[in-house]
């Protein structure tokens, strides 16, 4: 397979990449947008996707169907059908549920019909599957699909079966924290040991997840949903500002009816995302209230101000989750943000304000990681067999960090960290010091981090070599874990001409 796609379906949007030759691309729809909302409408005589079905909830709110995901493979009313939805509900529709499905009745010519929400989770695969037809000739379609962190197995089977109706092959699913550290390759690195923080700023939910990276395996150790502030909830600021505005000005309000609240919210989240990139956004809507057009501006220093709180709260899932880990936020290495409001600049800041000593991620456009990640895995999965899916597993692995020291010179790195699984290789190429000596002596210890006197009883292997020359600079040592837990080590000094071999069998770690 040369050609891998990766989806991201979420509550209010979905996003599709194609990987080539190692190299992802999240890819564009027909209206040229990367991202498309997961909104599908019933009109008398077809079924509308994405962004056309959004446009038209003015006037066909009643048959549009938004946020399925929340209850795609729930068999009672959880509370959760239209979380957070408030001035941007627009009269959608509602689910229901008969015989332990969710199901929704909307209006075709004379005819009320119920469409379940595994039928509309489907139509959405099918407007992702046109999208991914136009960038490859082959037949076959693998796909990885990220699904939102807080998704139960029933959630995740309709996904699965909604794809594979809409004819992709279906490789695995990841969870948005694994789909975010894969995209910016966190995974690639098996020598070090760090904590990621992953916050996902939704639409619909916001995510706080805590991610250990190992030996190049990824581990979600904890992941915190709430639904009581997303992307929304800046967004219904906004209507609420604007709506006062307008009545200032004309002394009438355009919430009363569910028309010009729709259109209110449609200009209001535009405006947040033009603000996400610019300093003024202009909005203008016409004929909001009573045939009344409004016309504003909004710069982001004042949007700022009106959403301070909502932006504050956000970090309260990442935060928690943190805690719940035993971590504080000093032993965080990365963050990594993903989700359409995580593009807000200030927030950005905030973040970076929480975790003073990470890396803040932000380099890939947040509502496109998570598709991304899924590409990446979905490549790793068809073109290399012995790569090690980070869908739950028991991989063998090194319960302490191997380090490789050259006695006598500042050459002391990290072979293996904790947590690598077998089977593994590494190179190390060590600097000899200077003037080169006769013979050295190599030490492989095992440590719970770097030491510059390993103790004898954590040393794994003490080899002397001998017989070297002036011209001597460098050690070349080849490290092979086997899955029995044995290390096989090759040892080469080229000037000199030395090529030894010897076996570390297989221990504490």
């Amino acid at each position: 397979m040369t050609v891998a796609f990766g989806i991201y379906v979420g509550c209010s949007s979905c996003c599709i990449s194609v990987t080539r030759d190692g190299k992802f691309e999240v890819v564009a729809n027909a209206a040229g947008d990367r991202v498309t909302p997961a909104i599908v409408a019933y009109h008398d005589a077809e079924v509308v996707t994405g962004l056309a079905a959004k446009q038209g909830m003015i006037r066909h709110g009643g048959n549009t169907i938004q946020h399925v995901l929340r209850v795609a493979g729930t068999c009672e009313d959880e509370g959760q059908g239209q979380p957070g939805g408030g001035s941007g509900s627009g009269g959608a529709c509602l689910p229901s549920w008969e015989g332990g499905q969710a199901r929704y009745s909307v209006q075709r010519g004379d005819k009320t019909v119920q469409v379940t929400a595994d039928d509309v989770v489907t139509h959405i695969f099918s407007l992702l599957k046109e999208i991914a037809t136009a960038h490859t000739v082959e037949q076959e379609l693998p796909v990885v699909i990220c699904v939102p962190a807080w998704s139960s197995e029933n959630t995740v089977a309709v996904v699965k079966k909604a794809a594979r109706k809409a004819a992709f092959n279906v490789l695995a699913t990841v969870t948005q924290p694994a789909a975010a550290a894969l995209a910016y390759g966190l995974a690639d690195d098996n020598k070090q040991n760090i904590y990621t923080v992953v916050l996902h700023c939704g639409g619909t939910t916001v995510v706080g997840s805590v991610v250990e990276i190992a030996g190049g395996l990824l581990t979600v150790k904890e992941s915190i949903t709430s639904s009581t502030v997303a992307g929304n909830s800046l967004t219904n600021l906004l209507v609420q500002h604007f709506a006062k505005e307008f009545y200032t000005k004309y002394k009438g309000d355009p919430l009363e009816n569910r028309r010009s609240r729709r259109k209110l919210y449609n200009a209001s989240e535009n405006c947040k995302h033009v603000l996400s990139t610019m300093n003024t956004s202009q909005v203008y809507v016409e004929s909001l209230w009573e045939g009344v057009d409004f016309s504003t501006t909004l710069s982001r220093a004042r949007f700022d101000g009106l959403v301070a709180g909502t932006l504050t709260a956000f970090l309260h899932q990442a935060r928690e989750a943190v805690q719940r880990c035993g971590l504080t936020e000093a032993q965080i290495s990365k963050v990594i943000l993903t989700g359409g409001s995580a593009k807000i600049p200030r927030l950005q800041q905030l973040v970076g304000d929480a975790f003073p000593r990470a890396d803040l991620l932000c380099s890939l456009p947040p509502d496109e990681v998570l598709a991304a990640g899924a590409s990446t895995e979905a490549a790793l999965l068809s073109g290399q067999p012995t790569h090690a899916s980070v869908a739950s597993s028991l991989v063998p692995a090194l319960a302490t960090s191997v380090f490789c020291k050259i006695i006598g010179s500042k050459s002391n790195e990290c072979v293996f960290s904790r947590g690598t699984p077998t089977h593994s290789r590494q190179t190390l190429s060590l600097a000899l010091p200077a003037p080169a000596p006769a013979s050295c002596t190599v030490v492989i210890y095992e440590a719970e981090e770097l030491v510059e006197e390993p103790p004898v009883e954590d040393a794994l292997a003490q080899v002397d070599v001998t017989n070297l020359i002036p011209d001597s600079k460098l050690l070349r040592l080849d490290f092979h874990l086997k899955s029995d837990g044995s290390l096989h080590v090759v040892l080469q000094e080229t000037q000199a001409k030395i090529n030894r071999t010897f076996v570390i069998e297989s221990g504490r770690s």
